[in-house]
């Protein structure tokens, strides 16, 4: 909604409207009240959840926090900055709602069951994601976790149970309607597709081309420029990030590092502004420095954009552990072994084992009993009965 002269005008999605005096704009002033503003002053356009402001060429110019924009210039109006706009000497109020051009969503399933060549991956298996939140999904190697976002992706489909989108009171099932969730989907998975000769800039480009038809050049570049920014890069090195070749081992091409290519990876989904963000083994070959700064990224990305972020994770440390709000445990059989709060996981299991956690790092804590054949079967039967009792509880 924009707030001018008290009035407000309902817009949802995307848009591209033009403020002035001219009767055929979408935002009308009065010519004889405001004659600064000229017939045709300003347009206003959202993409998705980015909303971008371009002067004319008028006489009296538009201001962004007191700065004359250059005309026929597109310039982002951010939501966390003061946004105090005017065209000339008039002030234009921007109400907050608009900046979201969509409601947020989040993933529910019921229990999953998954087969594959006679073996059973995941074994009633379930998971829920709200808006602003980050899951972690661990287990030993070969329990079935990435089996598991890929069926929460909708890239496989289970042979029992259903994935759910979750939009206020409304259920869109992923498997049946994915053409009406497609595009709120980020999923990365552990082997990049980039095309090694490429720069990152120019691959960042292509794909904003494809998803966004007739998207102007000058709204692409800052798109490109902002997403690597949020990702820990900063110019001049941004400038070097993005015209890098991306390069392989495969390809002989050498291009960016390793860290650099996850970050590479993570950027063409964020670039396409989803609202839900499925990541398997996004910090694996990293170290624990590089791995903590990825998942940092995530979290105040998370939070500051109110994704649906779920990750598929190995073992973590401690502090990139403590950076996730619940965990899915999964047991050797794919079955649940903890399902909850990250920070009551490992009270959890000193309950059932009576082996204390203290002076451990709580994910190796965790995958420890989960090896021990003593404690294997108890952890799984423990926690189907505790579900009778409304456990889990998420934050």
């Amino acid at each position: 909604m924009i707030n001018k002269n008290n009035k407000f005008i309902n817009l949802n999605g995307d848009f591209e409207i033009i403020i002035g005096s001219a009767k055929a704009c979408h935002i009308c002033f009065s010519e004889i009240e405001v004659p600064e503003i000229a017939k045709k002053h300003a347009v206003l356009k959202r993409v998705r959840d980015r909303l971008f402001i371009q002067d004319l060429g008028s006489d009296a110019g538009t201001l962004l926090d007191g700065i004359r924009l250059l005309p026929k210039n597109w310039e982002e109006i951010i939501q966390t900055g003061n946004n105090k706009i005017s065209l000339g000497q008039t002030p234009i109020g921007i109400n907050p709602n608009l900046f979201r051009g969509r409601e947020r969503v989040g993933i529910e399933t019921t229990a999953l069951y998954y087969e594959l060549a006679g073996r059973i991956l995941c074994n009633g298996i379930y998971l829920q994601a709200k808006p602003g939140t980050m899951t972690a999904i661990m287990g030993p190697a070969g329990c079935g976790k990435s089996t598991l976002l890929d069926l929460v992706s909708g890239y496989r489909r289970p042979n029992s149970g259903q994935v759910f989108v979750t939009r206020n009171h409304d259920k869109i099932n992923i498997h049946e309607d994915y053409s009406q969730i497609r595009a709120w989907l980020g999923f990365l998975p552990q082997d990049d597709m980039m095309i090694p000769e490429l720069t990152l800039y120019q691959s960042l480009n292509y794909c904003l081309n494809l998803q966004f038809t007739g998207l102007n050049a000058i709204i692409r570049d800052h798109i490109i420029c902002n997403t690597c920014s949020q990702l820990g890069f900063e110019k001049p090195r941004l400038h070097k990030f993005l015209n890098t070749v991306i390069g392989s081992a495969e390809s002989g091409i050498r291009g960016l590092s390793g860290g650099e290519r996850k970050r590479a990876n993570l950027a063409h989904e964020l670039i396409s502004m989803p609202l839900i963000l499925l990541l398997d083994e996004p910090t694996s070959g990293l170290s624990s420095v590089d791995a903590e700064k990825i998942i940092s990224l995530l979290k105040k990305l998370t939070r500051q954009d109110e994704l649906s972020t779920i990750i598929t994770i190995h073992q973590p440390s401690r502090d990139t552990f403590e950076s996730f709000d619940n965990l899915l445990l999964m047991n050797h059989d794919g079955t649940v072994a903890y399902y909850g709060a990250c920070k009551d996981a490992t009270h959890y299991f000193e309950k059932i084992t009576g082996i204390s956690a203290v002076a451990c790092n709580p994910a190796e804590y965790l995958l420890a009993i989960l090896d021990n054949p003593a404690y294997n079967k108890k952890i799984t039967d423990s926690f189907q009965a505790d579900q009778i009792k409304n456990f889990p509880k998420f934050p």
